[in-house]
């Protein structure tokens, strides 16, 4: 496993207990794919919530809901990453279930399907929690042990609407808080400081316990999630398909669907080819595991919405785009590609991301979004296409300035 906490190499002195020596790089098993599964039946799940989505408070739904699903998925992405060849087949059998219960809680997460989303969600937290020992510290992904953002949720289902999604959104939001800032390492040097309290206390107590790190598998981790932003992309394919299949085939419909294929294989390239997380540009080692992991989450929720979106561009091949549907393609494209941006500008000292690609292709969604109100489908979709190939255009273009120059000499 990889020996890393926060992406940082402990120093010489740091007391870090590891169970497992380095591990062979490994590839996604027959059990994580099974549990992925789950997760093509909940992206589609959750599409469907904006499909007629018209307000800011559909919006907001689908947010939380997403957070909260993508959350139950890391959980234990996270385990069988670290867990390996011990992972539990039952465990991961008895989290696809509860998952499988949100996802067809979806449709009437609003109504009478509410608290069983918010139990499912609930359990699934509190069996991700149980899958480690005593003792143990996994310091890549705190959250798995830090369950603060579920006791909202489980005082949720005692209270109606509007009260009850209240809490929701304040359950995912004391989760983002924990992601982004607090340390595993910290965690871990807090723990180590109770154990010595304890030991000092109540020594007989403390005989036999101890504390232990637990790493992520980073070549591994890099694999599952960009094989869950696979899944995100198909669901993409899947919504144009299915809408192509119930129009009407002339040239129109040809136009846009040919331009969502040609923007979610950039999206494809600059997400699964060329970044990590879903983050084009990134590497495994610019970032501690917590941060890309919360990325990967902010830039897959908005790959989501942009397949929901080019599914109903494909619907509407003719006339004027639905301005709920231009916006749902605009934002999710500009939120992408800002959160490209954000990590930029976190890697990178001054004001120099503000004139990077990820900046520009930022704004320029919203520009269009703004002002495309009389465009139809096909040059919607190709204009996001050509804002897309703009930032593909600058992971080639180093690569063949370089090239030109040792073909120069």
């Amino acid at each position: 496993m990889d020996k890393t906490a926060d992406s940082q190499p402990p120093p010489p002195d740091t007391p870090l207990a590891s169970t497992d020596a380095a591990a062979e790089e490994r590839h996604a098993s027959w059990i994580e794919l099974f549990f992925d599964l789950v997760v093509v039946a909940g992206i589609g799940a959750l599409a469907h919530l904006l499909h007629g989505a018209g307000s800011l408070l559909d919006i907001a739904v689908y947010v939380v809901l997403y957070l909260a699903f993508w959350t139950a998925w890391a959980d234990f992405a996270m385990y069988g990453n670290v867990a390996g060849d011990r992972t539990r087949t039952m465990s991961m059998l008895m989290a696809m279930v509860l998952l499988a219960v949100m996802v067809a809680a979806v449709p009437e997460v609003r109504g009478k399907h509410a608290t069983a989303f918010a139990l499912a969600y609930v359990g699934l937290r509190f069996l991700a929690d149980r899958m480690w020992r005593r003792g143990q510290v996994v310091v890549d992904w705190p959250l798995v042990q830090l369950g603060f953002g579920t006791v909202p949720w489980a005082v949720s289902v005692f209270l109606d609407a509007p009260w009850r999604y209240v809490l929701w959104g304040t359950g995912v939001g004391v989760d983002l808080v924990v992601m982004f800032a607090v340390s595993g390492t910290r965690v871990l040097n807090d723990a180590q400081e109770r154990m010595e309290h304890l030991r000092q206390a109540a020594p007989k107590k403390a005989a036999g316990m101890e504390i232990s790190a637990l790493h992520s598998d980073t070549p591994h981790l890099a694999e599952r999630l960009g094989l869950y932003a696979i899944i995100v992309l198909g669901e993409g394919l899947i919504q144009v398909i299915d809408a192509a299949s119930e129009a009407a085939w002339d040239a129109a419909l040809g136009g846009v669907a040919a331009g969502a294929f040609t923007l979610l294989v950039a999206v494809w390239t600059l997400s699964v080819r060329y970044g990590y997380a879903a983050v084009p540009h990134l590497s495994p080692a610019r970032l501690p595991v917590r941060i890309a992991m919360g990325l990967h989450c902010f830039t897959t929720g908005a790959l989501a919405v942009l397949a929901t979106g080019l599914g109903l561009a494909v619907a509407h091949p003719h006339g004027e785009l639905p301005g709920h549907v231009r916006w749902l393609l605009c934002a999710a494209m500009a939120f992408y590609f800002a959160v490209t941006a954000a990590t930029t500008a976190l890697l990178k000292a001054g004001a120099q991301w503000l004139l990077s690609p990820a900046a520009v292709c930022t704004l320029a969604p919203l520009v269009i979004g703004a002002a495309g109100g009389g465009l139809g489908a096909v040059p919607l979709v190709w204009a996001l296409a050509a804002v897309a190939y703009w930032q593909v255009l600058s992971l080639f273009l180093p690569l063949l300035q370089q090239r030109w120059r040792s073909h120069r000499r």
